[in-house]
């Protein structure tokens, strides 16, 4: 058999493999595949020695408000569209469990960042938050991460010390992730936020009006950017098409009006700088997206976060070149 149909031969049967699986691969190369919620639980010694000391069981609503922190904190996970959760423990046999893993399954994955964003403390050491799935953060004795559709919680139970308890919160935490074969990005809106100066773990997702002014009526993100003393909120909203997005933005240019003059911003599709909430404010258009800011930013400031956001909605593509001809190629309309 040639080298060529032995190349075939296992693409072949790679693709049957991976189909039959439930897998596929996408056309960036990411390995998107269906998971049940029993099989993302690591198995045993997975973990160091640590065992699974039962199969993941269904947790009631006690269990899981323990799990979670408090009773108002399952109230906001159970807002985001909770599909289903599920729980195991873990430790040395014979011995009481060490730690406790819980996997709640949301209807979407951006509702899975929802909720986690809503959990996730904003106020924490920088080096509570961390990357792990899409993101995570250690807070206590819980660590709780979100990849996909899932929102992971594992929680010490065996009232250790950091840095013990923060090391086997992280290290079951890369096992649980490892066991979730889908991409790790940011939800489009959250992509859409440039690095530079952002506050960590500001970014903020809601089912509500961010701006609590009632013209975003499907929700959006918020973050907090953040330069010396100064600083803006950043907020964005994403709607169902572009023709949309001129009456979003007519809507807040009208709230900011209230607060004195606009002035044309030159960024986006069409954009505006004027007041709002007593400050300096900015608002444009970009594609399928309404975005702006206000805060104590100097002008200038708030402008290249204006137009960063703007490059990050829609990044420049540089215009298709016409492959030059070859020296020795000679037209044949030529003379």
């Amino acid at each position: 058999m040639s080298q060529r149909l032995k190349l075939l031969s296992r693409v072949a049967a790679l693709a049957v493999f991976f189909t039959a699986g439930g897998c596929t691969i996408t056309t960036e190369g990411i390995q998107q595949a269906e998971v049940p919620l029993e099989e993302v639980f690591p198995p045993s010694k997975a973990v160091a020695s640590y065992r699974q000391a039962k199969k993941p069981a269904k947790p009631d609503d006690k269990e899981l408000e323990a799990q979670v922190g408090n009773a108002q904190k399952l109230a906001i996970l159970k807002k985001w569209g909770v599909l289903g959760s599920l729980a195991a423990e873990y430790g040395i046999p014979e011995r009481p469990p060490k730690a406790r893993i819980s996997v709640t399954e949301v209807s979407s994955k951006q509702n899975a960042y929802g909720a986690y964003t809503n959990l996730r403390p904003g106020l924490l050491p920088d080096a509570n938050y961390m990357k792990i799935g899409v993101h995570a953060f250690v807070d206590g004795e819980r660590l709780i991460f979100v990849q996909d559709r899932f929102l992971i919680i594992i929680r010490d139970l065996s009232g250790a010390a950091d840095p013990a308890r923060r090391t086997m919160l992280i290290n079951f935490a890369r096992a649980v992730s490892d066991r979730i074969p889908r991409d790790i990005t940011d939800i489009n809106l959250i992509s859409y936020l440039p690095y530079e100066n952002r506050v960590p773990a500001t970014e903020r997702l809601d089912k509500e009006d961010p701006l609590g002014i009632g013209l975003f009526k499907s929700g959006g993100v918020t973050a907090l950017y953040r330069i010396d003393n100064r600083e803006c909120k950043v907020f964005m909203a994403e709607v169902a098409d572009s023709s949309s997005t001129k009456g979003l933005i007519k809507d807040v240019t009208k709230a900011m009006e209230k607060e004195g003059s606009l002035s044309e911003l030159g960024i986006g599709a069409e954009g505006f700088q004027g007041r709002l909430f007593k400050s300096m404010a900015m608002v444009a258009r970009r594609e399928q997206v309404v975005f702006g800011c206000y805060g104590t930013l100097t002008e200038k400031e708030m402008k290249n976060v204006m137009a960063a956001m703007d490059r990050r909605i829609k990044p420049y593509v540089p215009p298709k070149v016409k492959e030059a001809k070859m020296e020795d190629e000679k037209d044949p309309k030529a003379p």
